[in-house]
This record gives C-alpha cells, sequence and structure tokens, in this order.
C-alpha cells in the first residue's frame, strides 16, 4: 500500500489576534484533496487549519515533503 504524499509548509502562518472566531459548520464535505494542520493552544486544547491541497501548491504555502 502507497504512503499517502506528505506535505509541509514553506512560511509562517499567523492568526493575529483580535481575529473574529464563528460557529463551524456541524458536518463538512470535500469534493477535493484537502490538507489540515493540527495546532496545540496547550495540553488539551487543540484546533485544526483546513484548506484545499491542489491551491495551497499554486500559491506556495506548502510543498512536497521529502
Amino acid at each position: 500500500m502507497a504512503k499517502a504524499p506528505l506535505y509541509r509548509t514553506t512560511r509562517d502562518i499567523v492568526i493575529p489576534a483580535g481575529t473574529e472566531v464563528g460557529l463551524g459548520p456541524k458536518a463538512s464535505r470535500y469534493f477535493t484533496e484537502h490538507g489540515d494542520i493540527y495546532i496545540g493552544f496547550d495540553k488539551d486544547t487543540t484546533g485544526n487549519l483546513r484548506f484545499d491541497l491542489e491551491e495551497a501548491l499554486q500559491i506556495g504555502l506548502i510543498e512536497a515533503a521529502q
């Protein structure tokens, strides 16, 4: 079985203080391949950033990891 591709970010992703946070959807359905970055806020709290892989590659936000 082939391993799934692995990517890495090419620059820092900054969420400025004061950024508004709204409720997310109860369910999501994706029609394209997407990537997730899991973020640890403290020992018990995490969040995630989800994005379309093709778009992230096109704008240079991520690259294939070796």
